[in-house]
């Protein structure tokens, strides 16, 4: 039983460390890789052309198009291609004087400020901290996300030590510095629409395709409301005219009922055109004021429903552009 303990506690020794990262193994494996390709292999340029004081490259750079995409980011490469993305370039840097920390950067060229912040703001988790970086920021645990221009830009720490997100702190604002753009990305005029009652602070998002499964429904903005214990979706989409949103409005109604199996009911009250399904229990509301088509989605109860509708077009009618 001894001897037994003792193998027992060598095992567990073994699988611990197995279990740990150790940077130094893939730096080899990369440049393994690099060597079995030949010379003839592209080089990818660094991500920065000088990495700011205290930090050093710790591999070569990698570059991925939309059809290699996968290969770095498997399961989530169709956020980025549904939102129009461009091309990916990322690279490990450590800090100089503690080898053993270090971070991965992804620099996402999405092609428009627009995109860069759809993937920002789907990706963005409830548990952030905000950053007064670039155009948008947040720290989430040893993550710094930010939008800069037409670039998303991920900085992901082996973990947040405080050493290590000062670094990454450094390092997305020499980014800001130093990559040129020729647009920023900015949402407010949008954010503006969306009701202050009820908003979850920091939930409004921009979806790029494929809303609520609707695959005609696209570009939309979606902020999520807590209506006493419920919490449910609002949205709104600038469809360019009052004729195409009329139209994107009954296309989304033909989808709930005919694919969904949503039930007709009487419109909502107050609102001229506008549209209420019974989704077995919860309730989609559609309505269109100008070139916006909005709504809500999922809502507890019809009264719910007929309140947020009425709350949205009120706040929309008040602060359209």
């Amino acid at each position: 039983m001894g001897v037994l303990a003792v193998l027992g506690i060598v095992l567990a020794g073994v699988l611990r460390q197995q279990a740990r990262f150790d940077p130094a193994v893939t730096v080899a494996a990369t440049a393994a890789t690099a060597a079995s390709q030949g010379s003839g292999a592209a080089t990818v340029p660094d991500i920065a052309t000088q990495w700011p004081a205290g930090l050093r490259a710790m591999s070569a750079a990698e570059a991925f198009t939309p059809a290699t995409l996968s290969d770095k980011i498997d399961g989530k490469a169709e956020l980025y291609l549904s939102a129009n993305f461009v091309a990916l370039t990322c690279q490990r840097v450590a800090l100089t004087d503690a080898p053993g920390a270090w971070m991965e950067v992804f620099l996402f060229d999405m092609g428009k400020p627009a995109n860069a912040f759809a993937v920002y703001s789907s990706q963005k988790r409830p548990d952030v901290t905000e950053a007064q970086i670039g155009d948008y920021a947040y720290v989430a645990g040893n993550q710094l996300c930010l939008v800069h221009g037409k670039y998303y830009i991920e900085l992901v720490g082996a973990d947040d030590q405080a050493a290590l997100m000062k670094a990454a702190d450094g390092l997305a604002r020499y980014f800001v510095a130093t990559l040129a753009v020729a647009d920023h990305a900015n949402m407010s005029k949008e954010q503006a629409l969306f009701p202050p009652e009820g908003l979850i602070a920091g939930t409004v998002s921009l979806v790029a395709t494929d809303v609520f499964g609707f695959d005609r429904l696209q570009n939309v903005f979606i902020g999520r409301y807590r209506e006493g214990p419920d919490e449910m979706p609002l949205f709104i989409t600038n469809r360019g005219s009052p004729a195409a949103a009329t139209q994107m409005a009954g296309e989304f109604h033909g989808f709930l009922v005919k694919d969904c199996g949503g039930k007709e009911t009487p419109p909502p009250a107050g609102l001229p055109g506008a549209i209420l399904v019974d989704m077995d229990g919860s309730f989609d509301g559609v309505f269109t004021v100008g070139p916006f088509m909005a709504g809500v989605h999922q809502a507890p109860s019809r009264a719910v429903a007929e309140r947020m509708l009425q709350r949205l077009y009120r706040s929309i009618q008040t602060s359209k552009p």
